[in-house]
Parts: structure tokens; sequence; C-alpha cells
């Protein structure tokens, strides 16, 4: 069943953890496995893949594919090895894998068509916070903020930061065109 990310809950705001990329890369070897050659990328995303950025202990990562299909035997394989999965989370034309320790979710594996909106709005997001490591650093800092301002509302929290990403989303794609 998929999660609902309006439900009121705790999280956590950390400072960044050098065990992340660590975890990734145990994540994308057990990726590799299940999703075989219907991988075509496995990429480390969101706030635990910039160095130095504070972020939800969560590690999201995308899967590429050619298209989204039953993967009846993925599904199988990830459940398997203790996740839980959804479709349509994000996007139309995605699945979720994600996985939860003590409540807390740790793990979003976010499974999306290569060269989709969803998958280049991961990548180049990524990319720019990467090489802005001061707006990184603003957006660090508007996490602690809000993680102050609402300790148990999750909603708030992603409402909160709403316009700052979709700002710098705006700017990495201007340095895309330009």
């Amino acid at each position: 069943m998929t999660p609902d990310k309006n439900q009121k809950r705790e999280y956590s705001i950390q400072e960044y953890n050098p065990e992340w990329p660590k975890k990734f890369e145990e994540i994308k070897e057990i990726l590799k496995e299940v999703f075989s050659n219907k991988a075509l990328s496995i990429e480390h995303i969101g706030s635990t893949s910039i160095l130095g950025m504070k972020a939800k202990p969560l590690i999201d990562v995308l899967v590429t594919v050619e298209r989204v299909e039953p993967f009846t035997s993925e599904k199988e394989k990830m459940i398997s090895v203790g996740y839980e999965w959804g479709e349509n989370y994000i996007a139309p034309d995605t699945l979720i894998f994600y996985k939860t320790e003590r409540n807390r979710k740790t793990e979003n594996i976010h499974v999306c068509i290569k060269n989709s909106f969803k998958a280049k709005q991961f990548i180049i997001t990524r990319d720019y916070l990467r090489t802005h490591p001061e707006r990184a650093k603003l957006y660090g800092e508007i996490k602690d903020r809000l993680k102050k301002q609402f300790p148990n509302d999750y909603p708030a929290y992603r409402s909160g930061k709403q316009d700052f990403v979709d700002e710098t989303e705006r700017l990495a794609y201007a340095k895309i065109v330009t």
C-alpha cells in the first residue's frame, strides 16, 4: 500500500552523514540484482545525495526503465527483502518501493521512465544543488526552521519548503538552457 504523504507524522532532519552514499551503494547492489537489465540507470537522488547538506535520514534512489510494466517478479523480490510498494505515488507511470524502520521511512526507490519529466527533474535538481553549495546550505537552514516550526507535521514541513524547491528547480532548468 502506498504511504500517505499527507499524513501528519514525526520526522527528523540531520546533519550530512557520510554513511548515506555508502548506504546508497548497498541499495544499488540490491536493485541491480532485482531489476537486472531492466534498470537503465540507478542514481542517488534527494538531499542525502548532496555532500554536506542537512536531510531527513531517508535515502532516495531513482531507477530509470524503458517502460513501467507490472514488474511482478521484481515486486516479489523487493518484498522479500523488506520493501513495500505503490504505484503512481509521485507521478503517473511511476512505481515506488519504500522501506520503513521503527515507523519511519528509511528508503524510497522511485522507478520512472527514462527521460520522463520526473526522472529529469530529480537529476537536474540534484546536480544543481551539488554544484551550488550555497543553495544547498540555505535549503538546510530552511529545513531546520521548518522542523522547529512543525516538529510533528510532515505535510506542513513539505508545504513550507515547496516555494524554495520550485525556485531551485527553475534555477536548475535555467542553468541548463543557458
